[in-house]
């Protein structure tokens, strides 16, 4: 695969202002807007931002030169390139925020600050809007977090005061927002073909982020390249696949990225990161410590159904819980219709799914059964089946339901699926198809 691919440019110009969202039904991939507010993944994953907004993906200003081959930048960014993003003007850069008015909003925040230690204590600023869900973001220690707030007065499993309340919160990655029908993507250089800074042919790896079926990238990648006077900033868009994806981690996709002129001494940099990462300086590759992967299970929550649009978020779910939380990634026409909300400590996780002809899918992980593994898993035994990356025992006929899957009955934790108005044979594709939420 090489950088010749050409795709309709999808782009909105630099500045043009965001349409109007109506909440709309989840889907399980780059809509990452699921029915609410952007995804998100670990405080600890976010982008280090040491060095302030330098260019990137979302450019502020033009450049001297740049090609398009494929697409034209939005000019916006997003939590991981979530649309529908906001302006880098609005991302906060310190002192004084929402938290220190008056008001009903204000009031929230700060019970949600008082319970959440962690978060930063000032600068919050309201970077969106979406119906009656307002996002703010503070900058952090390493890059920037979010709390998404609505009104009505908090419940028990929510925090708030004064007639608003916080629904989620979370790290938030800063990347370009790509066009709409892409998927935001990360590159490197690839060592099987050396860099050159005399060349026009960039040989990189592209990373596809979000759900794309265990296939490549190949064929679906297109290239924005910046040319300045200090830098070349290279961003890469992956073409959104169609239909229901499933999301397994694949290997990086070689690409060959296509310059009119060589990076000679400037700096190379990938414009999907904001700030850009440097990924070139002075004619050689720069090289950064490696940073300890994450767990291989792990998913990122943009790729689960249904993620805030309701009650309760994988998200937080699995930052505070000890045990693996699991969430589902469904064919078109499911939705998240109830979940289990929550303050700080989570036990446990119940969420319930329907499907487009009433199907119904439910979930419980953790501690919510502690009679033994006889009590905790009733039904006519069938066998073995998968639960994620866990292998359960499959029952008929469980109490509500036409099937269940439990793992480790009875013990802490513990994972249990059941199903209704559907075949066994759809019922495992559902429960295999499970993926735990990056912490």
């Amino acid at each position: 695969m090489n950088g010749d691919d050409k795709h309709t440019d999808p782009g909105t110009p630099v500045g043009a202002a965001l349409p109007e969202l109506q909440r709309v039904r989840a889907r399980t991939r780059s809509g990452f807007w699921a029915g609410g507010l952007p995804l998100l993944v670990g405080v600890g994953l976010v982008v280090v931002l040491g060095v302030g907004l330098v260019a990137s993906g979302a450019v502020r200003g033009s450049p001297a030169r740049s090609t398009t081959d494929g697409f034209a930048l939005t000019g916006l960014v997003g939590c991981f390139g979530g649309a529908p993003g906001f302006s880098l003007d609005l991302v906060p850069a310190g002192g004084p925020g929402v938290e220190s008015e008056t008001g009903a909003r204000a009031a929230a925040l700060k019970a949600f600050i008082a319970l959440n230690p962690d978060m930063p204590a000032s600068g919050w600023k309201m970077v969106l809007k979406v119906g009656s869900t307002e996002m703010y973001l503070a900058r952090a220690v390493g890059g920037y977090v979010e709390v998404r707030l609505e009104p009505g007065n908090p419940d028990g499993g929510s925090t708030g005061s004064d007639a608003w309340h916080a629904t989620g919160y979370g790290g938030c990655p800063l990347m370009a927002l790509p066009p709409a029908g892409y998927g935001p993507a990360s590159w490197s250089l690839d060592p099987a073909n050396p860099y050159s800074a005399g060349a026009i042919d960039l040989h990189v790896l592209v990373m596809e982020l979000g759900c794309h079926g265990g296939q490549t990238a190949a064929g679906r990648i297109a290239q924005n390249v910046h040319y300045l006077p200090e830098a070349v900033i290279v961003t890469l868009v992956v073409m959104a696949r169609t239909g229901a994806q499933t999301c397994p981690r694949t290997p990086p996709t070689p690409y060959v990225v296509h310059l009119t002129e060589p990076v000679g001494m400037r700096d190379l940099r990938d414009g999907g990161n904001v700030p850009s990462t440097q990924v070139a300086a002075a004619g050689h590759p720069f090289f950064t410590p490696t940073p300890t992967p994450p767990p291989a299970n792990w998913h990122m929550p943009m790729e689960c159904i249904g993620e805030a649009g309701g009650a309760g978020s994988f998200k937080a779910a699995s930052m505070s819980a000890k045990f693996d939380v699991y969430c589902s990634v469904l064919p078109a026409g499911w939705q998240r219709t109830a979940m289990n909300d929550f303050a700080q400590v989570v036990t446990s996780v119940t969420a319930t799914y329907v499907g487009p002809n009433g199907e119904k899918l439910e979930l419980a992980e953790g501690d919510f059964c502690s009679e033994g593994a006889t009590a905790c898993a009733p039904g006519e035994s069938l066998g073995t089946a998968m639960f994620g990356d866990r292998q359960g025992h499959v029952v008929s006929r469980p109490p509500g339901a036409d099937f269940a899957l439990y793992v480790a009955p009875g013990e802490s934790p513990s994972w249990k699926a059941t199903g209704s108005g559907m075949t066994l044979e759809q019922f495992e594709a559902l429960t295999a198809a499970l993926i735990v939420v990056a912490k």
